[in-house]
């Protein structure tokens, strides 16, 4: 049973945790440096279990892991966590802005937009022909490779 309410774990969800992350995370902000057993039991992580999600949150930024026997962990602050996503979230939908801006107004983008309205006319789902789907793929391929070229 665990004793954190139920709507902490959709906040920890919009972060990217899964349960058994959020579950340990909000243990280890309540309780400070645990060992990874008493990680375990105070947060109802399956001990098989602990070191994954200890691993997936280091690897998030969430959390600090001694490895020295008897491996500790203790969590970063939210607010640090919560700024480092954001900054990823702008970064990528910067990029995504860029590289629509780039091939929006490329002929393969004008006839794939041509074609979309039309197959959603006629049935409501898209239904490109293969050389459609060819062609756009090597533009799209193209196009990642050019820019990597180009980026280093």
């Amino acid at each position: 049973m665990s004793l954190l309410p139920e709507d902490i774990f959709t906040v920890f969800a919009r972060l990217g945790f899964n349960k058994y992350e959020a579950k340990a995370y909000a243990t280890l902000c309540a309780c400070g440096r645990l060992k990874t057993g008493q990680l375990a039991k105070y947060s109802s992580v399956p001990q098989s279990r602990i070191y994954v999600v200890l691993d997936s949150l280091e690897m998030k930024g969430a959390v600090a892991v001694s490895r020295v026997r008897p491996a500790t962990a203790e969590s970063l602050p939210l607010k640090q966590i919560v700024a480092s996503r954001v900054k990823q979230y702008l970064q990528d939908a910067q990029k995504v802005l860029e590289y629509i801006d780039s091939i929006q107004n490329t002929e393969v983008f004008k006839h794939l937009y041509r074609t979309r309205r039309i197959a959603l006319r006629s049935n409501g789902r898209l239904s490109l022909p293969s050389q459609t789907r060819a062609t756009l793929a090597n533009a799209i391929i193209s196009r990642i490779l050019t820019r990597n070229l180009m980026d280093h």
